[in-house]
């Protein structure tokens, strides 16, 4: 398979070929990963529709214009196949004959429907690494159930955890999950390739994204089953984001044997860390919401920059609370090259988020094109797998593709 996106063998996945059935964020962000180091990621997608993410962008004007969609499908290929329809599993099966790896993330016993389960394709093709993506594992009374960021953050325990002071809990509005389960996969991927380099067999790679919210937790766990403790970094300790004369900053008071006494030598407040109220750390997280009245109270009276200048001058943790804005330009951002322009047939030039991971020998050698239209790619595909213009033609007449 020519790896139109990539063909620099200076990437460390260049030759690689993925057959990707993922949609949304999970399994894309992973085949996104692969596909920035080089692999050739050919993604299959329904007519019409494409990848559910085409239409979740309620700001979005087309399928061609979601960003959810360009957020993680860049430097892929789309081939539009429906899978309901006679025919399909068979331009399936030329992908595979091919191909490193097959990711999906399908609700449970719809690849077995389809006849792309592992069962099914292990003997054909031993050196195969199927990988799936579920929300709840393959087996199991959940196995049934479809997995979404938010349901799991309430099934994990997270919700719990980050329950507000009158005891609700409270939503992560960023998709954490996802993107923790995306690099699981992606690292299961990598470790399945090593070892195929050694055996030459391939195998299934299986990411839960309940064990994957557990494992982000792995503290908080082990601190509960030892002791039925909650260990809660924030309400234990001297953290949190007080109000400054124009905006917020972060403090966190770990690591420091008395951080309420180095805050209020920083900030000029006097008394406070001598009152008996606050003798001890227990003391002051009981007293807490007395503490932080006083605490804001001076906090307000210096701007952001002054307080994380005064704080870091004594060695005590901190950060501004950023917008976007302020992290789109902040100069380290920059410097880091974090965000990319990406040019887009229908949308125009686009930012995106880079892959945090930075390899020296293949910086230079990446490439970052635009996600691709709905299927932009599959005459392309097809005509590589043997099937002739008129056997396409053919096909796009039957609706099998298009």
């Amino acid at each position: 398979m020519v790896n139109n996106v990539t063909s620099t063998r200076k990437l460390p996945l260049a030759g690689v070929k993925i057959v990707d059935f993922t949609q949304v964020q999970f399994g894309p962000m992973a085949t996104q990963i692969l596909a920035d180091f080089g692999a050739d990621v050919i993604k299959v997608e329904r007519p019409g529709l494409g990848d559910i993410s085409r239409s979740i962008d309620v700001k979005a004007d087309g399928v061609e214009d979601s960003s959810s969609f360009l957020a993680f499908n860049r430097n892929k290929r789309s081939l539009v196949l429906d899978m309901k329809r006679e025919g399909a599993l068979e331009i399936v099966h030329r992908l595979l004959e091919d191909a490193d790896v097959l990711v999906a993330n399908f609700r449970a016993g719809v690849a077995q429907r389809l006849g792309l389960g592992y069962d099914d394709l292990k003997d054909r093709y031993p050196r195969l690494i199927y990988a799936s993506g579920t929300g709840f594992g393959e087996s199991g009374p959940l196995a049934e159930l479809g997995g979404q960021d938010m349901v799991l953050q309430s099934m994990s325990g997270t919700l719990w955890h980050h329950r507000d002071e009158a005891g609700r809990p409270r939503i992560y509005p960023t998709s954490f999950i996802d993107f923790g389960a995306g690099m699981a996969i992606t690292q299961g991927i990598l470790l399945a390739l090593i070892e195929r380099g050694v055996s030459g067999k391939g195998q299934r790679v299986d990411v839960s994204m309940i064990d994957t919210a557990v494992f982000f937790q792995a503290q908080e766990y082990t601190g509960w089953m030892m002791r039925r403790f909650e260990l809660h970094w924030e309400r234990d300790n001297l953290v949190g984001v007080f109000r400054t004369s124009d905006g917020w900053v972060t403090v966190v008071g770990l690591f420091r044997p008395d951080p309420l006494r180095a805050v209020c030598d920083a900030l000029g407040i006097d008394g406070v860390a001598e009152q008996a109220e606050f003798a001890s750390q227990s003391l002051i997280i009981e007293n807490r919401a007395h503490l932080w009245g006083i605490l804001e109270a001076h906090f307000s009276r210096y701007r952001t920059e002054e307080v994380v200048a005064r704080l870091a001058q004594a060695n005590v943790l901190c950060g501004p609370v950023f917008n976007y804005d302020d992290v789109i330009a902040h100069p380290q951002i920059m410097e880091n090259q974090t965000f990319r322009e990406l040019t887009h047939p229908k949308v125009g030039n686009v930012k995106v988020v880079d892959t945090p991971i930075r390899l020296s020998a293949s910086r230079d050698a990446q490439v970052f094109n635009a996600p691709p239209l709905l299927g932009q790619h599959t005459s392309e595909v097809l005509n590589w797998l043997g099937y002739s213009d008129e056997e396409i033609d053919a096909m796009r007449e039957s609706g099998l593709i298009d």
